[in-house]
């Protein structure tokens, strides 16, 4: 997952939301495209999600996916 396939993600209009899953297996919700920002380097991303801000280093960051695909715990089943 890079910098490009997020901001991709962000720009769609209309927006959809989506979950970052991360290395660590847990999982992100992206509700809106204006809660997600990234460095200029492109190397961390800081996201709002309810109160709580996310700091993540984009290499942590290994699947996307949108709000009507199954989250990785469902695949799990």
């Amino acid at each position: 997952m890079n910098a490009a396939d997020i901001l991709q993600a962000l720009s769609q209009r209309p927006f959809k939301p989506f979950r970052l899953t991360l290395s660590t297996a847990r999982e992100i919700l992206v509700e809106q495209h204006d809660t997600v920002l990234i460095n200029e380097s492109r190397t961390t991303l800081l996201a709002l999600e309810g109160d709580r801000w996310h700091i993540v280093d984009l290499p942590h960051i290994v699947q996307l996916t949108f709000r009507s695909q199954p989250t990785a715990e469902e695949l799990a089943r």
